[in-house]
């Protein structure tokens, strides 16, 4: 009873917390939107399009489309609840033949015997029955709410990271494409040089298995940019029209908090998934209330009646009945089961705190893995990029002092193996970096179309 106390303290802390999600969250996203208005001024003509690929996208999507049902679906049950209070008409007839085999004193009847019956309810009181299904219908709206962000967040997400992948492995195909044709170039220029008795067959062998190894680079290349590109299809439902033209992205650095405190704090504040867990738990809570009422108190009803009779019951004629009346109806199991039901509903709504209480903790998690991803990638890019830039001023050397005789031809080979691979690593760490930056958003509940609107996105080839 103690644990489900605390955690009944903890909930309401979580959400007596959460109304301040509200000013917190109106602020930022007024920071966004002013930066929206700012980069529509300055970004390139050409961007627009991305921001409406991906509005069109959540448009569209499945998933998206699902919520969208979902929440219309709600709606439609809480005007079903509503109408608890709304009176209820009940008709009732029937047509055919009754025979009456009467004592011996009365003669026996039979007649073609009809009957209409036309019976109206009105709900007085229930003890709270209706407004608590009332109140829990409307919770329930919340919820499929909270699950259309959560939605809209998680294709927004798949979609970016699948632009960011396709983007990255066309770079690192354009990269091993590049190292082919100049190995290819070295080797051509070694057996020359072995043709005019100027160079060593040794060499040229060495520079075939070097071009060997970049030739399969390029088709592993290949295939990871076309299982890229199945990823993209996945969520846009079509293929890049053009790999290579598709746009740059970077995720300006003002989006993220600057500690991972303030990051962890964002996510317990807009987290959708937390929210909506938050909503499960009143929604738990008022079941408690409505089991309590439906099952320990009884319902009062103010009923209304009139049956018109035409040869009924052995008596010929027609006849009419008239009852006004206000009801009480109380049905109680005698096994006690209204007891069961009400620990029941108790026990839904511990295990409903419970799993808030955990799911707080894996969003923390989540927040400080997400910041820490972010960090850790950002300077594991720098140092990538620091590493591709040396190998390439190497390699350059490397070539110029292999002319002279001063370098050997695995140096170079070397050297231009180390720089592919060097490159290849700095692009996929700067694509690591913005898909850790989309993912901290994500896990704060503030990835959405305004952010993708603010996104730089540049075609390749222009300023």
């Amino acid at each position: 009873m103690l644990g489900f106390l605390e955690d009944r303290t903890r909930v309401e802390g979580y959400l007596k917390a959460s109304l301040k999600i509200q000013d917190k969250l109106i602020r930022r996203v007024f920071t966004i939107l002013l930066a929206v208005s700012a980069a529509s001024a300055s970004f390139p003509a050409f961007s627009q399009p991305f921001f409406e690929r991906y509005e069109a996208l959540l448009e569209r999507h499945k998933l998206v489309k699902a919520a969208e049902a979902d929440i219309e679906a709600q709606r439609e049950r809480i005007q079903s609840t509503i109408g608890g209070w709304y009176p209820r008409l009940n008709l009732t007839g029937f047509y055919g033949r009754e025979k009456i085999r009467n004592p011996v004193e009365t003669p026996d009847t039979s007649f073609l015997t009809r009957e209409f019956d036309f019976n109206v309810t009105q709900l007085l009181w229930d003890f709270g029955v209706a407004n608590s299904q009332i109140r829990t219908a409307h919770l329930q709206l919340e919820l499929v709410q909270s699950q259309l962000f959560a939605a809209r967040q998680d294709v927004l997400l798949r979609a970016l990271s699948a632009h960011v992948n396709v983007r990255r492995t066309v770079e690192v195909l354009n990269f091993a494409k590049q190292s082919e044709e100049n190995i290819k170039a070295q080797a051509t220029l070694e057996d020359a040089l072995v043709q005019r008795g100027a160079g060593l067959s040794t060499d040229v062998l060495q520079a075939k298995v070097t071009l060997a190894g970049a030739e399969a680079r390029r088709v592993q290349s290949e295939g990871a940019l076309e299982v890229a590109k199945n990823t993209y299809k996945t969520l846009f439902s079509e293929f890049p029209t053009d790999a290579k033209r598709l746009e740059v992205v970077s995720v300006p650095e003002f989006l993220f908090p600057e500690t991972v405190d303030e990051a962890v704090q964002l996510s317990f504040e807009g987290n959708p998934n937390l929210r909506a867990a938050m909503i499960g738990v009143k929604v738990a809570e008022e079941a408690i209330e409505t089991t309590r009422a439906s099952e320990f108190y009884p319902t009062l009803d103010l009923v209304g009646e009139a049956k018109f009779k035409q040869d009924v019951g052995g008596a010929a004629g027609f006849k009419r009945e008239a009852l006004g009346k206000v009801q009480f109806t109380f049905p109680f199991n005698l096994g006690f089961t209204a007891i069961n039901s009400l620990r029941a509903a108790e026990s839904d709504s511990t295990a409903a705190s419970r799993r808030v209480s955990d799911l707080r903790d894996q969003i923390e998690e989540q927040a400080r893995n997400a910041w820490s991803n972010l960090v850790t990638a950002g300077q594991n890019a720098a140092l990538l990029q620091n590493q591709a830039n040396i190998a390439a001023e190497f390699l350059d050397l490397a070539r110029k002092e292999r002319q002279l005789g001063k370098r050997t031809l695995i140096d170079v080979l070397a050297g231009e193996t180390n720089l592919i691979n060097a490159q290849s690593d700095a692009t996929s760490a700067q694509s690591d970096v913005i898909i850790a930056g989309l993912t901290l958003l994500s896990v704060m509940g503030q990835l959405s179309v305004d952010v993708v609107s603010v996104i730089d996105a540049k075609v390749p080839g222009k300023n």
